[in-house]
């Protein structure tokens, strides 16, 4: 029986697996995400019993569909919380206008998720070069490139009338 579940959920990989991952990359836009949620989907298909037939790619892709929708929340679930965190040590600080604070979140939402995470990181966190790295599991020299072009990112972004007066503490 476990080998009859194996070797159909293969079969279904073999016919499935581009048209699920394409489907799915389509709405995730991140190649390891999109890996995962594919995976998962042949996954619940092998939990499932499901075999290959007329039904299975339909099956396939309303599976696939939740998936990506779960991981979307989470996502969000996951910004959100690191936006009140921001806010939060920005209160602690004092001294800041809400205005700002407000529109730094909003670049900051307009940024990549890897940009975001690396300012976040240098600047709210106030970790230094080797630290971020630690934390990215990069070497030193690629940490510092990635904060720079996340500050790059967050200049284009930026209204010019945020970054005047604004610049490092140096610290970077």
């Amino acid at each position: 029986m476990e080998t009859q579940a194996s070797a159909a959920v293969e079969e279904l990989h073999r016919l499935h697996s581009k048209n699920v991952y394409r489907y799915v990359y389509r709405r995730i836009l991140d190649v390891e995400v999109a890996r995962q949620i594919s995976n998962d989907a042949f996954r619940l298909a092998w939990q499932r019993g499901i075999s290959p037939g007329e039904d299975a790619l339909g099956w396939l892709l309303v599976t696939a569909r939740n998936l990506v929708g779960n991981e979307l929340r989470s996502m969000g679930r996951e910004k959100n919380l690191v936006f009140k965190a921001a806010a939060a040590q920005l209160a602690e600080r004092g001294g800041h206008d809400s205005g700002l604070d407000e529109q730094v979140h909003e670049v900051l939402d307009a940024l990549r998720a890897k940009d975001r995470e690396v300012l976040i990181l240098a600047y709210w966190d106030a970790l230094s070069i080797a630290e971020i790295a630690a934390m990215l599991e990069c070497s030193h020299e690629s940490a510092k490139s990635r904060l720079f072009r996340a500050r790059k990112a967050f200049e284009r972004k930026a209204p010019t009338s945020m970054l005047k007066g604004g610049g490092s503490n140096g610290q970077h």
